[in-house]
């Protein structure tokens, strides 16, 4: 089912989508070695690195398989044409979800400058200290808690 906006056709569209400057390679074929090259050198610096009892072979292998899903998603996202995905909207910043999270950032924002120079108020005026980590911690639960409930209400509003 074509989304609202859609405008190129669905028949040249695939499920993972072409490498971009309209070529007809998948962005796949590309996506997958290349993400495999960066998660052994990933793995390879850990297990250069790794001071403990294990062995360093293990560690750069285990660095390997974790890394490895998440550096092919990274080389896709990089190279694919979004128009050639098989079910994505052409442009998905007009989407309503696009609109709820446009609102819910502008939202957080406003309420995470507020804490923030509320907090720094109160621990200079009372001289509390905190450590650096905790305040940065407490930021950015803030700024997500807010982005997140903001989103929820706007998406229950519709």
């Amino acid at each position: 089912m074509a989304g609202i906006g859609d405008t190129a056709p669905q028949l040249d569209r695939t499920r993972w989508g072409r490498l971009r400057g309209g070529s007809r390679t998948p962005a796949m074929a590309i996506a997958i070695p290349a993400g495999l090259v960066l998660a052994v050198a990933v793995g390879a610096t850990a297990g250069a690195m790794w001071n403990a009892p294990t062995p360093p072979f293990i560690v750069g292998i285990g660095f390997t398989v974790v890394t490895l899903p998440a550096l092919v998603g990274l080389v896709w996202a990089f190279l694919v044409d979004r128009e050639t995905i098989r079910g994505a909207i052409d442009r998905p910043e007009e989407s309503i979800e696009g609109a709820w999270y446009d609102k819910a950032a502008q939202g957080a924002f406003s309420d995470t400058l507020l804490i923030t120079g509320l907090g720094t108020a109160f621990f200079a005026i009372t001289s509390i200290r905190v450590d650096m980590l905790i305040a940065l911690i407490g930021v950015l639960v803030v700024a997500m808690g807010s982005c997140g409930i903001r989103y929820l209400i706007a998406r229950r509003r519709g």
